[in-house]
């Protein structure tokens, strides 16, 4: 199956869990940034503010299209002042991500790449241990980026959470042959069935600069 990530940056809370709760999308995480517009520019678009909503969600190719139409014509979130939203292939993701989406058969995922991003989602106070997992098992480094678990109808019943805490981001850039196997110590040792709440899966890089120069 292929799948995308989704990412929406936008100004209203309200626009997200809408948009969640439509396509009823149960792996989602929400970060919490500024923009940069200047204050006379905010002032001129009648804005008093300046935080973003950025939302990454996992969707199965096959809601693609409708997930974008509904962002473009019903949200009409590229007008002033709303925000933006793209889509990016997944190269790879755990089992039960694409079991979750079952229903949507597609192509099995191959990669043709030589670098991906390795994006693991984990809850808080846990990015040392999983950077360390990943290290030993071929990793040189990763980024760090606080955010918060935001749920749709499903995000409950899957990570089996009243309340979603808050979340752990960690990027790695690695190469593809290393790449199945840091995604399958982290799923091992801090998936989604221990006390981590790990979701791991990953996104395919064209082009870098600054590794391995």
């Amino acid at each position: 199956m292929n799948l995308k990530l989704v990412m929406v940056i936008c100004n209203e809370e309200k626009i997200i869990h809408h948009f969640i709760n439509k396509f009823t999308l149960p792996f989602n995480t929400l970060l919490h940034g500024l923009g940069t517009a200047s204050q006379g520019i905010l002032d001129f678009l009648g804005l008093s503010r300046c935080e973003k909503n950025i939302l990454l969600t996992i969707v199965p190719d096959a809601l693609e299209k409708r997930i974008t139409k509904y962002l473009r014509e019903d949200v009409k979130i590229q007008k002033i002042g709303r925000g933006v939203a793209f889509t990016m292939p997944i190269s790879s993701a755990p089992k039960y991500i694409e079991e979750s989406f079952s229903e949507r058969k597609g192509d099995k995922m191959e990669s043709k790449y030589e670098y991906h991003l390795v994006v693991a989602i984990v809850n808080e106070g846990n990015a040392e241990k999983t950077m360390n997992i990943a290290k030993k098992n071929g990793a040189n480094g990763g980024t760090l980026i606080k955010g918060r678990g935001l749920g749709g109808k499903n995000s409950f019943k899957l990570f089996n959470l009243t309340v979603e805490p808050e979340k752990d981001i960690i990027l790695i850039v690695c190469k593809n042959e290393d790449k199945n196997k840091i995604m399958k110590a982290i799923l091992d040792k801090n998936g989604i069935n221990t006390d981590v709440k790990g979701v791991c899966f990953s996104i395919p890089i064209s082009s870098t600069i600054g590794i391995d120069e």
